[in-house]
């Protein structure tokens, strides 16, 4: 075998490799990635798309249903974590809320900044890693959407779960929505790649892009591994979902000092039933 082509076999073989659970974490290059950040920010805005928030229907029935179900319109403070350009923030904040929005994505950010200013709505938003974010701040809500508890490692979730009830207010509440077991099951290992993979999504020039998902069924896990080779550089994105009984998800909440209060079927207070791909809970202080 050449040396090239030993070369590309070695290429190869570690693009297809399977990782550790929660082995690397990349959210961050994804997010500050100025092409990438860019993509993610149209399918925010974009009212039907659902890669990176859900449709704008169901942000709207969901902002609603919080309003009414925690009384936004008495003025609580709520801190909104993964904030995002601001959908959920807007609709908090236009509620009756005191809204604190917190996201790492700088273009984001900026976006939800001038939209509350076009609006002139008075929303704070911080550029941080919620992981790493504190105040001295207490909140009436703490809101976590779109099943952003999903991709951390156990060791994230429980650093952010103990920092929720850090923040919380005495009688405060969280919100936060997770994947279940029963849409793990719907799952499957795959291998693709293409020139341009998913459309230019990853890189404004010439690329190949290698997707690789794999399932880890002992901790209920799925990775869809990404591989982006450009001429000048090579690049992984790791993007890990955890999957949850409604007894794990309990279990790691009362760990950190929480407790659920009430379970539902989604953020729009949808009931439970055990058999749809979310689980959204209403979480206090234990």
């Amino acid at each position: 075998m050449t040396n090239q082509s030993q070369r590309l076999h070695d290429a190869l073989t570690h693009i297809h490799q399977r990782p550790a659970p929660f082995a690397a974490y990349t959210a961050r290059e994804l997010w500050d990635d100025d092409h990438i950040s860019a993509q993610m920010l149209s399918f925010h805005l974009d009212p039907t798309s659902e890669p990176a928030t859900r449709p704008h229907g169901f942000v709207d029935r969901s902002a609603a249903w919080i309003a009414r179900e925690f009384d936004l319109p008495a003025g609580p403070r709520v801190a909104d974590f993964g904030c995002g350009p601001g959908l959920y923030a807007t609709r908090f904040a236009e509620a009756g809320a005191r809204v604190t929005g917190i996201d790492f994505s700088r273009r984001s950010i900026a976006h939800a900044r001038n939209e509350a200013t076009r609006l002139g709505l008075d929303i704070t938003y911080e550029v941080a890693d919620y992981l790493e974010f504190d105040t001295d701040q207490r909140f009436d809500l703490v809101t976590l959407i779109y099943c952003d508890l999903c991709p951390l490692s156990p060791q994230q979730r429980r650093r952010l779960l103990t920092s929720f009830r850090r923040l919380l207010a005495p009688g405060g509440r969280i919100v936060l929505d997770v994947f279940t077991a029963a849409a793990y099951t719907g799952r499957e290992e795959a291998s693709t790649h293409g020139h341009r993979l998913m459309g230019g999504f990853w890189a404004s020039g010439d690329y190949w892009g290698f997707l690789n998902t794999f399932k880890y069924d002992e901790q209920r896990v799925v990775l869809d591994r990404y591989d982006i080779i450009e001429p000048d550089r090579t690049r992984t994105v790791y993007n890990w979902l955890q999957y949850f009984t409604p007894e794990e998800l309990a279990a790691e909440c009362e760990a950190c000092g929480l407790r659920v209060l009430a379970r539902y079927g989604d953020v729009t207070g949808t009931a439970f039933s055990g058999e749809g791909d979310t689980c959204a809970v209403v979480l206090g202080g234990g």
